[in-house]
């Protein structure tokens, strides 16, 4: 059975510092990618699915730190059968406008720009 995507977020390659707090404990990981929708961070031990936590983290080149709730919405334990590293993905539950309109354009300015569309020789 294949698993659907559900991310309407196009996401990037990133690794920096997340710290992360659950109602039992408070620990640090580092992220593998991020989206405006959310976060995935590897650590060998996720937390368990619909647990909130709470965040703390900065980009690269973005004047902010990044305070909000997230969603354990998915997990990969460790060991991992697949080529994806163990982790978890956090779905941002309070993200405002501003902090996804940062993360976007963090987004973008990240990821290789898609090819130029060739225009029809005029010759």
């Amino acid at each position: 059975m294949e698993m659907q995507e559900r991310r309407t977020d196009p996401r990037a390659p990133v690794e920096v510092e997340v710290h992360y707090r659950s109602a039992q404990e408070f620990l640090s990981a580092y992220t593998l990618n991020v989206s405006g929708g959310g976060v995935y961070i590897m650590t060998k031990e996720p937390l368990p699915l619909n647990q909130v936590v709470h965040l703390r983290f900065t980009l690269p080149g973005v004047a902010r730190v990044f305070n909000l709730q997230g969603l354990v919405v998915w997990t990969n334990p460790f060991p991992s059968r697949s080529s994806f590293p163990s982790g978890m993905g956090i779905r941002f539950m309070n993200l405002d406008p501003e902090g996804k309109k940062l993360i976007a354009g963090f987004v973008k300015a990240t990821l290789p720009a898609p090819p130029a569309e060739k225009k029809p020789s005029t010759q």
